[in-house]
């Protein structure tokens, strides 16, 4: 590891405790580029299969997303087209969210994307499956508000305000900083071994 990734590193684990997303998805995609990009997948696919078991549970019959994962993960391929049209019919709390992470998975390792986009793909992974798993979390302890934020008759300010409760809750706050923090760990543990 260089002192640029050590300091990248601080700034990271920094911004995970800050709850900084805009500054730890920068810096978690230039940490990435210090690494292959297939060892990279690995981190957001950690994420992905600590939530895999919550969505097989709430959608049972949804064995295609499995099916995507392990391709992704054990064979570093990815059909080019991916069912984008389903993500709608997923209405549970952080669902669809994990999907469009699963999605970014897959779009690592498409041949159509440059290396540069690839990594895009693997820290927007990161980002939209720790988003699932917070609003999951959250919202399946508040379900009255996760229906009245998913109303269409819902105004502006209440959905904000339900926003704001979702992200000053402890529970979230705390959750939040502990994965960016193992995301950290687990990008620092590449960097080592690589």
């Amino acid at each position: 590891m260089n002192d640029e990734q050590i300091n990248d590193l601080h700034i990271l684990r920094t911004a995970a405790q800050q709850r900084e997303w805009t500054t730890a998805q920068d810096t978690l995609k230039r940490l990435l580029t210090g690494i292959d990009p297939l060892i990279a997948l690995s981190i957001p696919a950690r994420q992905a299969q600590k939530f895999l078991p919550r969505f097989e549970k709430h959608y049972p019959d949804a064995t295609w997303l499995r099916e995507l994962m392990l391709t992704v993960i054990s064979y570093g391929s990815s059909p080019n087209e991916l069912p984008r049209n389903v993500i709608a019919q997923f209405d549970g709390p952080g669902y669809r969210q994990f999907i469009v992470g699963v999605f970014d998975l897959a779009q690592a390792v498409q041949q159509q994307f440059t290396v540069f986009e690839r990594y895009s793909h693997l820290t927007n992974a990161t980002a939209n499956i720790i988003l699932a798993d917070l609003q999951n979390v959250y919202f399946t302890r508040h379900p009255a508000q996760y229906a009245q934020f998913n109303d269409p008759e819902t105004s502006d300010e209440d959905r904000a305000a339900i926003q704001q409760d979702f992200w000053l809750d402890k529970g979230v706050a705390w959750r939040d900083a502990a994965t960016w923090l193992e995301v950290a760990s687990d990008v620092e543990d590449r960097l080592h071994n690589r």
